[in-house]
């Protein structure tokens, strides 16, 4: 993989002074404060900011305070203040922001590896479980953690998921993956591929911008969750579901600009990386009860109908895609990564936790 071109050298030696400088200006024996400012271009609706907001900076407040050494002033940069929804890696590696939440979706050709989920659709729908694989994943193979301090200055503490099960909402209803020939239909960018393999016009998109895409026509339809769905009221131009059971995926990593990092003293390190599972387990809660309670908003408020495809239905999808899989990690492999190996431990995971596997990638 080419190297990312280094942040400019002498703005990110004034943000190391920065930072240094707010640990080391108050005496040794009073309770220091450390500024910090946390981005994305995303609002609290997003599982993963609302998430970031009411769980993971709380928790890190409540370990800093059994001491009393250091307290956090936290800048939250959210909603599009600082960087807008795709500028959220940029923006972290700079230092426009100290931390924040990266979509790995959209960044599939700068850290390929968190891809694995997008590769492997039909797979499963417990966003528990796809979270926590992916954190065995980056436990396991060092490369997930190298790319970043290497090509983006950054250090990733946790990742984790916001989708449960894509499904492919639309204007108009959809009984037969026969009717997505010819529709133009919005995705994240990685799971374009799941929709022009059955004959879609697939539109790169994101959550921020789905509303207005599907109530102006820019598409016709869109891959989402259902808690997205209704956090978002797509559903309101896009009232019809069809559920496949595409399955979830992994898209995001809670990540620290590095020098910012270095110049943290290591209590303050380690109620960052401590408070992550609370973080995690925050957004997979709101995941799974928006899943239910976004389908009830968009069924009273809109209407809403959904339709189950047939397991007949739903092979034909899968069975309709190339080798997603097989080609991700040929492809991995020639960049000096273990593709063929992070593959099938993936896969090797999610036989284990019994997932309704459609298609088995790695075996290809």
């Amino acid at each position: 993989m080419p190297k990312h071109s280094r942040p400019n050298v002498a703005a990110l030696a004034i943000a190391a002074a920065v930072a240094a400088t707010a640990v080391a200006t108050v005496p040794a024996s009073a309770q220091q404060t450390i500024n910090l400012t946390a981005i994305s271009g995303y609002p609290p609706p997003a599982t993963w900011i609302g998430a970031l907001v009411d769980a993971y900076i709380p928790a890190v407040d409540a370990q800093l305070a059994k001491t009393g050494n250091f307290k956090i002033n936290w800048n939250r940069g959210i909603s599009g203040q600082i960087v807008k929804p795709r500028g959220e890696l940029e923006g972290v590696e700079t230092g426009l922001g100290d931390l924040g939440v990266i979509v790995t979706a959209f960044h599939a050709d700068k850290v390929p590896l968190y891809d694995v989920s997008f590769k492997t659709p039909f797979v499963s729908n417990d966003i528990e479980l796809i979270s926590r694989v992916t954190q065995k994943m980056v436990d396991t193979f060092p490369q997930y953690n190298d790319v970043w301090l290497k090509n983006f200055n950054q250090v990733a503490l946790a990742p984790t998921g916001a989708v449960d099960n894509y499904m492919l909402w639309s204007a108009k209803p959809i009984t037969s993956i026969d009717q997505v020939k010819g529709l133009k239909v919005g995705a994240a960018g990685p799971n374009l591929p799941w929709v022009t393999a059955i004959g879609a016009a697939g539109v790169q998109t994101n959550l921020a911008d789905a509303y207005n895409s599907l109530n102006t026509g820019i598409y016709e339809a869109m891959i989402v969750w259902r808690q997205g769905a209704g956090a978002f009221k797509l559903c309101e131009p896009a009232p019809f579901a069809y559920d496949a059971t595409l399955g979830g995926v992994n898209g995001f990593s809670l990540n620290f600009n590095s020098d910012v990092w270095d110049g943290l003293p290591d209590e303050v390190k380690k109620a960052m990386r401590d408070s992550t599972p609370a973080w995690v387990a925050e957004n997979v809660k709101r995941v799974n009860d928006g899943a239910t309670s976004g389908v009830a908003r968009c069924e009273a408020e809109f209407g809403t109908k959904v339709t189950t495809a047939s397991v007949e239905e739903r092979n034909q999808w899968a069975q309709a895609l190339p080798p997603l899989g097989k080609q991700w990690a040929e492809a991995r492999n020639k960049a000096g990564q273990p593709g063929t190996e992070i593959l099938k431990a993936w896969m090797d995971e999610m036989r284990a936790a019994n997932q309704p596997i459609a298609r088995h990638w790695d075996r290809e």
